[in-house]
């Protein structure tokens, strides 16, 4: 395959260059006074209490059929700005729910004047169990329709005992030494994507229509991964909302996220056309492929607003793409491949 081995130097070379610059420029810089009015409001029942003090939030649950919660609203925000939330958090014997959610959280919920954004990234942290006091930290879009934004503490169908310390929220921006550091970045996965799929499709002469389809999956790859993770968030919550109304025996039967069956689905496809248009290319060559496609769109999150990089997805998207390899090698629409063949 041509530029094979210099798309893996390549990837190599981007790889080192994202973690180095991630760990090494500042991201953020404060730019504003700290918002919280640490005025709360609580909300308990029976054996469950909220007990508030200057500093330190304490929230205890005995009754897993209730929420106990405490709540803040902020000051008016800007709208478009990112507000960095930090607060020091401990757990004892938090017993989850059944539902995901019914744990101990810390949230930053946006509402836009009609209902609150559920939709949207708002999780600080969520524990359970057993934790000792540890520093948590997360960043949030403010919503151009947004119209007020509040925090809330709360264990939710959950038992146990969740304390709070040390919260902060400052409104921060982008360092521009950051902003370039992301440019060059982005530019530079992107022609590692450019230069990947360029000696996919020339690899050997095959029709326009496996061009255009293998063209396809890799650019709707690189769509769902740049997308910021509020549009990604919004547009997750809509499909999963239509399949609720359409087929709710559909969304009761399948255990995942509809994001992890896009995944696996978009790499199965990418897996299949990818060893229809490489015949002639040893198996390891193609899984190396599918496998640098995987980890660079997780390594880019890194730099897209409110997406997180995952292991688990980079495993499911190879994992989709072997599968789609294997099963058109298996058929028999190109030679028999060996996996000890010599890749280079």
């Amino acid at each position: 395959m041509p530029l094979f081995k210099t798309t893996i130097l390549l990837f190599i070379f981007l790889a080192i260059a994202t973690f180095t610059c991630l760990f090494w420029i500042d991201r953020y810089q404060q730019i504003g006074p700290d918002l919280l009015p640490h005025q709360w409001t609580a909300a308990t029942f029976e054996k469950n209490r909220v007990d508030i003090s200057d500093d330190t939030l304490t929230l205890f649950s005995q009754n897993p059929r209730i929420i106990t919660n405490a709540q803040q609203y902020l000051p008016a925000i800007e709208r478009g700005s990112i507000l960095l939330f930090t607060a020091e958090m401990k757990s004892d014997n938090v017993i989850p729910g059944r539902k995901p959610w019914n744990q101990a959280r810390l949230l930053l919920v946006q509402n836009d004047g009609k209902k609150d954004r559920w939709n949207l990234p708002l999780t600080v942290a969520t524990l359970h169990g057993t934790n000792d006091w540890d520093t948590y930290q997360n960043f949030f879009y403010i919503t151009p329709q947004t119209q007020s934004v509040r925090v809330i503490a709360e264990l939710s169908h959950s038992v146990g005992s969740f304390q709070i310390r040390n919260m902060q929220l400052f409104p921060v921006r982008e360092t521009g030494t950051y902003l370039l550091a992301k440019k060059l970045i982005l530019i530079s996965w992107g022609i590692f994507f450019a230069v990947l799929v360029g000696s996919c499709l020339f690899a050997e002469k095959k029709s326009a229509l496996f061009r255009a389809v293998l063209t396809c999956a890799f650019i709707s790859i690189i769509i769902g991964t740049s997308l910021p993770g509020y549009m990604k968030t919004s547009v997750v919550y809509e499909v999963e909302t239509q399949i609720d109304v359409l087929s709710p025996v559909f969304a009761d039967i399948v255990p995942w996220e509809i994001t992890k069956i896009w995944h696996a689905c978009i790499f199965l496809i990418l897996g299949m056309i990818l060893s229809l248009m490489t015949a002639r290319v040893p198996f390891v060559q193609v899984m190396t492929i599918i496998m640098m496609m995987a980890a660079g769109t997780e390594m880019i999150q890194l730099y897209i607003d409110g997406r997180t990089p995952l292991i688990s997805d980079f495993f499911i998207d190879s994992i989709g793409g072997f599968i789609g390899a294997l099963i058109i090698k298996l058929v028999g629409r190109n030679k028999p491949f060996s996996l000890t063949k010599h890749a280079f």
